[in-house]
């Protein structure tokens, strides 16, 4: 399969996606969600938002997309481009598929990552999306719990922000563990 990439009006993805595929059969179509850490009024929570927002991910078999495919997709309301290019439209190339079928893996709702940090402050990956693609991390934010990676998709940069969890190292909790029992024998005497 073949990943094809088209641009619609932010914040229409849904409302394109149910129009759509009610027309055209035998195309799967991708909107890739993400669990994100969102803090309002001093509080986190925990939502749901797009990986790519204003981007719709769609599997073909073949190089070319039919033209009646094409026509209906052109001709959609809230469609933008196809990318990379709207005058002759092509598949992703394979770097850019692969990281998108590395997202697809996920499913349609990619959830926080779970990650460690050594003594120097580097971060590891234990699990989650940002597993693989550590080397595209660009920024971290500890307190939101957030990495902004930088990928290069349809031949154009983007800045994603992924949520992740800190896992405590088993060293990490023995020594919290111990220093608060060492504060209970102060605090007792």
């Amino acid at each position: 399969m073949r990943y094809f990439a088209i641009q619609v009006a932010t914040r229409h993805e849904d409302d394109w996606l149910d129009r759509i595929q009610d027309q055209i059969e035998h195309v799967k179509f991708h909107k890739i969600m993400k669990k994100m850490y969102i803090r309002k009024r001093g509080k986190t929570k925990l939502e749901e938002v797009p990986l790519f927002p204003g981007y719709i991910f769609f599997e073909h078999p073949e190089e070319e997309l039919p033209l009646e495919v094409l026509s209906k997709i052109r001709h959609s309301r809230f469609f933008i481009r196809f990318l990379p290019s709207n005058e002759a439209p092509r598949p992703l190339d394979r770097h850019d598929s692969d990281i998108i079928r590395h997202f697809v893996n996920f499913g349609s709702l990619i959830p926080p990552s779970l990650v460690k940090f050594d003594e120097n402050q580097k971060i590891k990956v234990v699990q989650g999306p940002l597993q693989g693609i550590e080397g595209f991390i660009v920024k971290l934010d500890r307190r939101k719990h957030r990495a902004k990676v930088r990928l290069t998709i349809a031949e154009s940069v983007m800045i994603l922000d992924l949520s992740f969890e800190v896992m405590e190292s088993d060293s990490t909790e023995a020594e919290a563990k111990g220093s608060r029992h060492a504060e209970k024998r102060v605090h007792s005497v």
